[in-house]
């Protein structure tokens, strides 16, 4: 690869720019020295953890051998669907990254499942209907990506109940 040295002329805006990016950063770090390193708040599913080292590695960012650290099978058996807890299973032996559907630091009540899964219902979902995942109201098949049925619960009884369905993102509040 050929290095190419910028021209002169282009030197004072290049060092300007460099200054104007050194100020903003520390100026960022000394206003608010956790934002410049975390980029959001946990979801209430995480917010007990003490310290980013618990789920990053350092300077690499987050790392499928912590998760499991705490998402074990026993972890799964006890609080998963069958079907959510074969499908997880079959994830971490295809070693596929954690992060590529869930995703942290956007909130207390976001969801931390993204992308490929989309939640129809929106985000805050979970503070509306007051239940803390998606498998209170509905059953997955054999695999989490088909189509999810209803359960026969109270919380879905009760949308039901008010008439505005259980898949309307923006109706599910009073």
């Amino acid at each position: 690869m050929r290095y190419h040295p910028l021209p002169r002329t282009a030197m004072p805006v290049v060092a300007l720019a460099t200054l104007v990016l050194v100020l903003w950063i520390g100026w960022g770090s000394v206003r608010s020295p956790a934002a410049l390193w975390a980029p959001g708040d946990l979801s209430r599913y995480h917010v007990d953890i003490a310290g980013c080292t618990h789920c990053h590695e350092p300077f690499r960012g987050p790392s499928p051998a912590r998760c499991v650290g705490c998402h074990s099978e026993r972890y799964f058996e006890s609080r998963s669907a069958p079907a959510v807890m074969t499908w997880h299973r079959e994830m971490v032996a295809q070693r596929t990254a954690c992060t590529a559907c869930h995703t942290e630091h956007r909130g207390a009540l976001a969801q931390i499942t993204d992308q490929s899964r989309v939640n129809p219902h929106g985000e805050f979902v979970f503070r509306a209907t007051g239940t803390a995942s998606c498998t209170v109201c509905h059953e997955f098949g054999a695999r989490v990506a088909t189509r999810p049925m209803l359960r026969d619960a109270p919380v879905v009884k009760r949308l039901y109940e008010k008439g505005r369905g259980a898949h309307r993102p923006g109706l599910m509040t009073d």
